[in-house]
């Protein structure tokens, strides 16, 4: 078995693959432990049917403790030591980190160093990784990096105008985040279009609550929208996106905030949310926005145009031939009217979506392009669980 981990401060997201057969890795097994230091809750799913157990979790050793007990009580393991890899999703490696990696103490520092470009996740993933070794001490523990895929981007993309002594002291450049995502699809794509990866050109659209857009130029990455933090780029479910910065002063003078809880709003208020007033899901938004709703309805033209703009600044930038244009994600894998929307404001690619197919259920990936299109449209179903529990497979 590998147990693939998504971790945060106070939750441990997990899914479980049977390994037997490595080149078909398949998984059964999935749930979350919650609420971790609070009172604690942990959701274990096997094969759709949900178990529920309500129980005090102190720490992330205790949650993942009672995890490795409800597996063997479940009958998902016999014992703990079935579980021969943990590969771990990690946010930010910064610029050292340009492939995943078997975790050692030097990565461990690396993912510590980090936390002050990433506070909110960095912390998580280095406490579920300490207690995991502790108490599957003999599993080989994989480190996926979420920033490391977009390392091939040239300097010219990754760079900000500001003091290039920013840059050489404190790290200040474009990191780029949704990683793991990409790296799958441009691995699927390969699939999809009959094509070695290091042939192919695409734009791919990850746009759930949190999005962003990636240019794939020759398999790998060229330019992403996301930057320092995953705070830039698209508008997305509470983060503003890019904004004039001098936003920030402006509003301190004129409220008395500082900049932190300026920044604050920015991730949390902002975006669908604060622009409709009424949600950060798309689907909510929508459905007011076809009730008449005037500020949902400019939320769905706002968020749509502004992914627009970048698909066209990155075709450009690609300067080749596009092999196709990839929608996936939460919104980008199940909301039609937003890649209608955004397709049709990509004037200058000349991308037409096929209305009935853009509207057809899928299970893995669809061409939703007319005949008319001139580049290939796809919504493709991401699955980074499955990218993680590959990468971890190669160590074993």
């Amino acid at each position: 078995m590998i147990l693939v981990v998504n971790a945060g401060s106070s939750s441990i997201k997990f899914k479980l693959f049977d390994i037997s057969n490595s080149s078909n890795p398949i998984s059964k097994v999935e749930g979350l432990a919650e609420r971790i230091s609070v009172d604690g809750r942990l959701t274990i799913e096997i094969e759709g049917e949900k178990h529920e157990f309500n129980n005090q979790m102190n720490d992330h050793l205790d949650a993942v403790q009672l995890i490795l007990n409800k597996f063997t009580e479940l009958k998902v393991i016999e014992k703990p030591e079935d579980i021969k890899g943990i590969g771990f999703r990690i946010v930010h490696g910064g610029d050292k980190v340009v492939k995943p990696v078997e975790i050692t103490d030097e990565i461990k520092k690396t993912i510590e160093e980090n936390i002050r470009l990433a506070p909110l996740h960095n912390p998580g993933a280095l406490t579920s990784i300490n207690a995991f070794e502790k108490s599957l001490p003999n599993a080989k523990l994989v480190g996926c990096f979420d920033t490391s895929y977009h390392q091939t981007m040239p300097e010219v993309n990754y760079m900000y105008t500001v003091p290039y002594e920013w840059y050489s002291k404190y790290q200040v450049r474009k990191y780029g985040f949704h990683g793991i995502s990409y790296e799958y699809i441009a691995f699927k794509a390969q699939e999809i279009f009959n094509k070695k990866q290091e042939n192919l050109n695409l734009i791919v659209c990850h746009l759930g609550n949190g999005a962003s857009v990636c240019a794939i130029k020759n398999g790998k990455s060229f330019n992403t929208t996301m930057g320092l933090t995953p705070l830039a780029g698209l508008m997305m479910g509470t983060r503003s996106g890019d904004i004039d910065p001098s936003i920030i002063q402006y509003i301190s003078k004129e409220t008395g905030k500082d900049l932190f809880e300026i920044t604050d709003i920015l991730n949390k208020q902002s975006g669908l949310q604060g622009i409709s007033e009424i949600s950060s899901d798309m689907r909510d938004v929508i459905e007011q926005s076809t009730k008449g709703n005037d500020k949902a309805s400019l939320a769905v033209e706002l968020y749509t145009q502004i992914v627009a703009d970048f698909i066209v600044k990155f075709a450009n930038q690609i300067n080749d031939k596009i092999d196709g244009i990839i929608f996936t994600a939460g919104i980008g894998e199940n909301a039609a009217l937003i890649r209608e929307k955004i397709t049709q404001k990509s004037n200058l690619l000349g991308l037409v979506i096929d209305s009935q197919l853009n509207e057809e259920k899928y299970s893995d990936y669809l061409n939703i392009s007319s005949k008319e299109s001139k580049i290939s449209i796809l919504k493709v179903r991401t699955n980074e669980e499955l990218m993680i529990c590959n990468e971890t497979l190669k160590f074993l």
